[in-house]
């Protein structure tokens, strides 16, 4: 066991013999990760709204292809205006109860080549996310016009409504991971265990540790084994006498 090389049995041998400790140890950690993603971490939950950049109609209601793909390339630009203090400040003024620097609860994005922006808010409490959204996209559209010397193409697609259910933390998936780590470590204990133990337990290990040859060994005999055999012997001599 303690040569450098172990075989597939001497690892399964390894791993039934410490079974209970890595099963208590996975059990604890899961234990731990769901008793603390349920009670100790705050559930956050996420708003989204969506506004869409769109293009202008001509005279016959013909939607211009050029003005389609000025549209797209402006989305970019309404992104970081949209995380501006030009937008953001407005908002935090409006909407009552709203942190500081809501810049850190907000993220914007758009799909590749698409005029729609979707903007998310996360916080503790689902109302609040869900007021600071809708304000986002509103002040967004009335002040882009200003921003962008009178472009009107800007117009709230959806609304954002109160979530129901936190985005995290995710109790599953952490106490899968937790226990996943609890069967890690078990093994490592197990493994270290063997590793780190020196005694000398077989003749195999006289051989490997001292570099010895074994000349001869003394069987182990157990206590109730050995009073056994002296009763047997008191017996055998009283029926010989």
């Amino acid at each position: 066991m303690n040569e450098e090389t172990i075989s597939l049995g001497e690892l399964f041998s390894i791993l039934k013999r410490s079974k209970w400790l890595i099963a208590s140890l996975a059990l604890i950690a899961a234990l731990i990760a769901f008793l603390v993603s349920s009670y100790v971490i705050q559930p956050t939950y996420e708003a989204s709204t969506q506004v869409l950049v769109a293009p202008k109609e001509t005279q016959n209601n013909m939607i211009d292809t050029g003005q389609v793909q000025s549209s797209v390339a402006l989305v970019n630009t309404y992104r970081v205006i949209i995380q501006s203090p030009a937008i953001l400040e407005p908002v935090q003024e409006n909407v009552v109860g709203a942190p500081e620097g809501i810049s850190n609860l907000i993220t914007v994005n758009s799909e590749q080549n698409s005029q729609v922006i979707n903007i998310a808010v996360q916080h503790t409490n689902p109302v609040l996310a869900t007021d600071i959204a809708n304000e986002i996209s509103t002040v967004f559209s009335k002040e882009v016009k200003e921003l962008m010397s009178g472009v009107d193409n800007v117009k709230v697609l959806s609304d954002a409504s109160v979530p129901m259910f936190p985005v995290s933390p995710n109790i599953l998936l952490n106490t899968a991971i937790a226990t996943v780590l609890g069967l890690m470590i078990g093994v490592a204990i197990a493994f270290l265990r063997v590793v780190l133990d020196r005694r000398i337990k077989t003749e195999q290990d006289v051989e490997t540790i001292l570099e010895l040859p074994v000349l001869g060994s003394i069987p182990v005999i157990d206590r109730v084994e050995m009073q056994q055999q002296r009763q047997a012997k008191v017996k055998g001599e009283e029926v010989h006498v």
